[in-house]
């Protein structure tokens, strides 16, 4: 019974849309998150 864990983000921006929710794995880094999470923030 042992399942993978993930850890769900979402972030809202400031004019109400949001990036996520999206699940990552405990062991991502938060330097990988930071650059995921930059590739899909709006321009």
């Amino acid at each position: 019974m042992a399942g993978e864990e993930s850890v769900e983000l979402k972030f809202r921006l400031y004019d109400g849309t949001d990036i996520g929710p999206n699940k990552y794995s405990p062991a991502t880094t938060i330097g990988s998150l930071k650059e995921i999470i930059l590739t899909r923030w709006p321009q």
